[in-house]
């Protein structure tokens, strides 16, 4: 940067010479200073030299500073004045800044570190103002060779100044497409632009130039959607990309450079698209909807006939009537199983459905449940076998429950496919070893009717199964068991396939991948509790159905608790009111006030109960998923219909957390 020139306005001797003094000092390299008295003096000395910046007192003889401030202004619009001001005079600065001054300094606060700043800005600002003047010449130097490139384009190319709402440019590929000839529609004036935009696209038209105008950069592109009018009344779709084409003086964008395309045939096709994924949503809701109402209407009664059947099971019946009771109770546990399939495939679809993580003994987990297939298989007379390899690790890590789920799902299957007198035959063996991690192979085979070689494609699809004809329906079930054993298999990063000939049984491999469980693992064992001592400890149960209200009552009764049985939340907030307990049982869908209204004031409105831990029941399974109902942090949960054994182990992880002074019993 050259030497910078200063012309200082100032009728002042003393602060002429102090601002001269100061201006010595910054660190700029300064080249001649030229002070006048008079702003005639002034003008009279720029007909003839032009500064590099000017420095103008306010107040002046015959005249004030910002009518010479102007006059400057008006000569040479971006010479940099910086005004000079008494103490308080800062109204005065501020007018002067309107009027184009780039800065103010009160005298008394001049110094050479204030000045080198200023110095340095105005010298940023200079060289940004020669870069935008340079670059409106280099464009209107190109503005013919662009004109003949777009008039050949096969796009829409078009130059809009966003100031005057006018098109200065167009090719005419967009007449073609909006069915017009170039000279049906004056794109030059408001109204063309008007006639060509979609109303409903007006608002939105408006905005994206608002934005162009004040926020985008130059070269920045912008993409935008609009309809525009098509002659016979249709909407057209274009898909624009603006650049800024050219600034005002104030830096902002005036107009805009843009291409377009026609996207009609995109945009129905899109809209079909998002219609359909509209509709699919909708129907997993409502499907979600009724399968959460199913849930809570087939389990509520459910939970008096199992809770019911299983009371009176205990009660000593014999013959008949215990023959009797164990058909009910068999055909309430299939019912069960099938509801469970349903709700479990839901979970998976809804990506609700979570697995845990923890050390346990494989032998003894797959152990226990060869024991509950036992039986079954005895009724039938199969040779049931089980064979685990001795590579296999004792204790693991991952999910028993969910290899339980599946185990349960391939064994119950084979012994009900197997005929009389077969075999099924489960075998586990290491498939390969990781180091931390193991992959472990799991074989369930039997001697059963078998799979035909065309439906081994299908039978792990959604409500198929590989048996349709009258023969074979009476095996039952919902063409889901197989459906969620793969989508469980797959979210344990596992795989599972099937060999199988019609009338030669079948083979179903699953291959899981497992953590190395430590050396020192021992497992906690809870063995189900029998009988439950209560004795001394106040319940309060929430439940509206009368016959679950007589199942509670009775086990409470059986477990020596003192309890109150409340119809609605409402009535557990009055019980609150007036007495104290040590746990309370929260029906979640009441009449009245419902248990999350009412946990949702027990946490808000009564302090003294808000510790009380709250066990929900529940016939929906989707409940302890639902972001509502987590929210409101249920100390438990128990799924009806729930055995007494589910209900006990649940009180009496809570009450040994809450009081252990008062020595619940398990015995």
């Amino acid at each position: 940067m050259p030497p910078l020139s200063i012309l200082l306005v100032e009728d002042d001797d003393i602060d002429a010479m102090k601002l001269s003094r100061a201006i010595s000092r910054a660190q700029v390299d300064i080249g001649e200073i030229r002070i006048c008295k008079y702003a005639e003096e002034a003008l009279q000395m720029l007909d003839t030299w032009t500064p590099g910046c000017i420095f103008l007192d306010y107040q002046l003889p015959k005249t004030n500073g910002l009518e010479l401030l102007k006059t400057v202004k008006e000569r040479a619009p971006h010479l940099p004045v910086i005004v000079l001001t008494s103490h308080g005079d800062e109204r005065i600065a501020v007018e002067m800044m309107k009027a184009g001054a780039l800065d103010y300094f009160p005298k008394s606060e001049i110094n050479p570190e204030k000045l080198t700043k200023a110095f340095h800005t105005m010298s940023q600002m200079l060289e940004m103002e020669k870069g935008r003047e340079e670059a409106e010449n280099e464009l209107a130097e190109k503005e013919e060779f662009i004109n003949k490139v777009a008039l050949l384009s096969p796009n829409i190319i078009y130059v809009i100044d966003i100031e005057k709402w006018t098109n200065i440019f167009h090719n005419k590929q967009i007449w073609k497409i909006l069915g017009y000839s170039e000279y049906e529609v004056e794109t030059d004036t408001r109204k063309g632009l008007a006639r060509i935009i979609n109303e409903q696209d007006q608002h939105t038209f408006r905005t994206h130039y608002n934005h162009m105008r004040y926020h985008v950069k130059d070269a920045e592109v912008v993409e935008k959607e609009f309809r525009l009018k098509h002659k016979d009344g249709s909407e057209v779709w274009i898909i624009t990309r603006e650049v800024p084409f050219k600034r005002n003086a104030r830096g902002r964008v005036q107009e805009v450079l843009g291409t377009a395309i026609d996207i009609t045939s995109r945009k129905i096709a899109e809209q079909e698209l998002i219609q359909a994924k509209k509709d699919a949503e909708e129907a997993t809701r409502i499907k979600s909807d009724f399968l959460s109402t199913m849930s809570h209407e087939i389990r509520t009664p459910m939970n008096a006939i199992i809770g019911f059947t299983d009371l009176l099971l205990g009660s000593g019946f014999t013959g008949q009537e215990q023959q009797y009771l164990n058909t009910i109770k068999y055909s309430a546990d299939n019912l069960l199983v099938i509801l469970n399939d349903i709700l479990d495939f839901s979970k998976i679809e809804a990506g609700k459905f979570g697995l845990e993580n923890f050390e346990f003994d494989l032998r003894e987990k797959l152990g226990y449940l060869m024991k509950t297939f036992e039986i079954r298989a005895r009724e039938k007379s199969i040779d049931f076998t089980f064979h685990c390899g001795r590579d296999v690790p004792q204790i693991v890590m991952g999910d028993p429950y969910r290899l339980n789920q599946i185990m349960v799902n391939l064994i119950g299957n084979a012994i009900k496919f197997t005929e009389e007198g077969g075999f099924v035959k489960v075998t586990v063996h290491l498939d390969e070893d990781h180091g931390e991690t193991v992959d472990l192979k799991i074989d369930v085979s039997d001697s059963g009717i078998g799979i035909s070689e065309d439906k081994l494609s299908v039978i792990f699809d959604s409500f198929s199964q590989a048996h349709a004809n009258n023969a074979t329906r009476n095996f039952g079930g919902t063409g889901l068991g197989l459906s969620i054993t793969r989508k469980i298999t797959q979210l344990m990063n596992g795989t599972i396939s099937a060999r199988s000939r019609l009338g030669e049984g079948s083979t179903f491999t699953v291959v899981l991948r497992f953590g190395k469980g430590s050396t020192s693992y021992g497992e906690e064992k809870t063995d189900t509790p029998l009988t439950l001592s209560l004795k001394g400890y106040r319940i309060l149960a929430a439940e509206d159905i009368l016959a679950n209200q007589i199942l509670l009552k009775h086990l409470l009764n059986k477990w020596e608790a003192e309890f109150v049985i409340c119809n609605n939340g409402k009535e557990v907030l009055h019980s609150l009111e007036t007495d104290d307990f040590d746990l309370i049982l929260m029906d979640i869908q009441m009449p009245v006030m419902d248990g999350v209204t009412a946990m949702k004031k027990i946490q808000g409105s009564y302090p003294r109960h808000k510790n009380v831990p709250v066990i929900a029941l529940t016939a929906d399974t989707f409940a302890e998923t639902t972001p509502e109902i987590a929210a409101c942090n249920f100390s438990g949960f128990v799924t009806k219909p729930f055995k007494a054994d589910e209900l006990i182990r649940a009180i009496n992880q809570h009450l040994k957390v809450k009081v252990p002074h008062k020595h619940a019993v398990i015995g």
